[in-house]
Formats: C-alpha cells, sequence, structure tokens
C-alpha cells in the first residue's frame, strides 16, 4: 500500500514539475494596441500605444521578460539601455514582422555583464511606460536585474 501511494506521489510531483512554466511577461505587454498616426513636422508615421487595463495595472511593479539582446541604446556619452526582444533578430524588431509590442528598453549597467547576440537573456525589473517619447521605446524596465531561468 505504501509503494503505490509512493509512486502516485511522485507521478504527481513529476507532473507538476514538467507543467511548472516560467514567467515570462511578454504575454501580458503584446495586449496594447498600436495606432499608427501622421507626424506632420517630420512627414512620418508613428505608432502610438492604447495600453489595456492589464498593462496599466503592472505599471511600477516588477515583471520579468525573457528574450534576446539587438543593441544597445546610446546617445554620445549617454548610456540609456539595452533594446531587447521577445524574438531573436539581431538588428530590428521590425525586419521580422514583428511589432513595437514585442520590444522593451533596458535600464541595465552596461559594466555588470557582456552579452552575446543570439543568447537567450532573462530581464526583471518595474516597468514604466512610455506613452509620448518617441526617442523611446513603449516598454522601460527600470531598475532591471539578470533573471536566471
Amino acid at each position: 500500500m505504501i509503494s503505490r501511494i509512493s509512486i502516485l506521489l511522485l507521478i504527481i510531483i513529476t507532473s507538476a514539475a514538467l507543467q511548472a512554466q516560467v514567467r515570462n511577461d511578454w504575454s501580458i505587454l503584446g495586449t496594447t494596441v498600436f495606432e499608427e498616426i501622421f507626424n506632420e513636422e517630420f512627414n512620418t508615421s508613428e505608432y502610438k500605444p492604447n495600453f489595456s487595463e492589464e498593462v496599466l495595472a503592472q505599471e511600477g511593479k516588477e515583471v520579468i521578460l525573457l528574450g534576446y539582446i539587438v543593441t544597445s541604446l546610446e546617445t554620445g556619452e549617454d548610456y540609456e539601455g539595452i533594446v531587447f526582444s521577445k524574438y531573436p533578430f539581431e538588428n530590428c524588431y521590425f525586419c521580422g514582422g514583428a511589432g513595437p509590442e514585442t520590444v522593451a528598453q533596458i535600464e541595465f549597467d552596461p559594466k555588470a555583464a557582456t552579452f552575446k547576440l543570439g543568447n537567450a537573456y532573462g530581464f526583471k525589473g518595474k516597468l514604466f511606460l512610455n506613452k509620448d517619447d518617441p526617442d523611446k521605446l513603449t516598454f522601460i524596465l527600470k531598475e532591471a536585474e539578470l533573471y536566471d531561468f
């Protein structure tokens, strides 16, 4: 009897472990809808985010993103962070047909680690939503740290 209970318990624990998933909050960010608007001053199209209630509820809270480093954002000597993508594109999110909901700006100390393009990484940090600044990405993770998954 004890043997059967032990086997049943082992099966339940193993099943639960196999079904456990690593947290990845891209699905929440993906509920953002972008409206294409025309910028007359620069004669270009831009995307204005319409954040879902689910995304707005995460603002200022810790989120975890798993993905790929595209490049770093640099302006002059000021380092502004890492461009991080849900998908493994080494150039730009739009090269593969993805949208602005699949990239985030990661504010991370560039001296804290070295990265290799094409490798998967995880970051956790506080989510801030960029509603108006066209020079920054829509999603920004502040106080970001590497997340081991």
